[in-house]
């Protein structure tokens, strides 16, 4: 059986590669983690990732927008994992259809977000 594929976009190390490790041990393959939107961007175009997971803020004014645009525009599902809320981020409040779990992440509440957005993973 495959795994399903999960891009992570985080600026942070710590958090990034804290996700990313929950997240194999969850049973999914992560591509990334990226730090920034143009690293991301570039593997996008080469891979087939059944959802996103995005921070909004990647340090030094860029965010996690020209990703997000392309995301949807192919109609890949993504999370924000954010310290913002609705409220405080113009960019999340852009894209509704985007889930959003606060920082910092509880497990389940990441679980249950990836399961609405591609589907429980499946256990071989």
């Amino acid at each position: 059986m495959t795994q399903t594929e999960i891009m992570i976009l985080e600026d942070e190390p710590m958090i990034s590669f804290d996700l990313a490790d929950f997240l194999q041990e969850a049973g999914y393959r992560i591509n990334g983690p990226y730090a920034t939107a143009a690293e991301a961007l570039a593997a996008l175009s080469e891979a087939g990732v059944a959802l996103a997971i995005l921070d909004v803020d990647l340090g030094d004014g860029s965010t996690s927008e020209p990703v997000a645009e392309w995301l949807e525009a192919s109609g890949t599902p993504f999370v924000f994992v954010s310290g913002y809320n609705y409220q405080g981020s113009e960019l999340i409040r852009r894209f509704p259809a985007a889930g959003r779990i606060s920082k910092p992440w509880e497990p389940q509440d990441l679980l249950n977000a990836i399961a609405r957005s591609v589907g429980p993973r499946l256990v071989a």
